[in-house]
């Protein structure tokens, strides 16, 4: 006697607690395996088998226990992938030199510098609106000065840093 798809829904509401408790003794994870579960659950609500089923919890059962080891690999090779970055990472961090991380800092300091030595309100206009992105008629309405105003002192700002500064030497 074939199972209809409603058949199959009752079977699982039926043997939910079932399917869990079998997954998690495989897997040894609780939430792993309710998700399982919940993953089957709405796959079989979403697109129900195409032929009936004889004996639906052993479907149940199989579909659980698949979909297991389905997500298990997946959160492997996810695992795997992250590692194998990590590594990449770690190596290309192992390469920076001593010179290389002095000079940076030095031009750090310098471009610091600068901004430090640019007149107040320019300094202010740059920060807000280079640093922390705030739009120029924000930073205008804060101040109280016209956006023209805002404009321009970010202009000399910036010619000021395109003066003194140089970035790669």
């Amino acid at each position: 006697m074939a199972s209809t798809d409603n058949d199959l829904l009752q079977a699982l509401a039926l043997h939910y607690d079932d399917l869990v408790e079998h997954i998690r003794r495989r897997f040894s994870n609780q939430h792993f395996a309710r998700d399982v579960v919940h993953d089957v659950c709405v796959q079989i609500l979403e697109k129900p088998p195409v032929k009936a089923i004889s004996v639906p919890i052993a479907f149940l059962r199989r579909a659980t226990l698949n979909r297991a080891i389905d997500r298990r690999r997946a959160e492997s090779t996810r695992s795997l992938y992250m590692q194998s970055q990590i590594a990449v990472v770690e190596q290309h961090r192992d390469d920076l030199d001593g010179a290389l991380a002095l000079e940076f800092e030095q031009r750090l300091k310098a471009l610091l510098a600068v901004i430090e030595s640019l007149p107040a309100r320019q300094r202010h206009v740059f920060l807000l609106h280079r640093i922390h992105g705030m739009p120029q008629h924000d930073i205008a309405n804060e101040l109280g000065i016209s956006v023209n105003m805002v404009a321009q002192h970010f202009m000399r700002a910036m010619r000021t840093l395109a003066q003194r500064w140089q970035p790669e030497t």
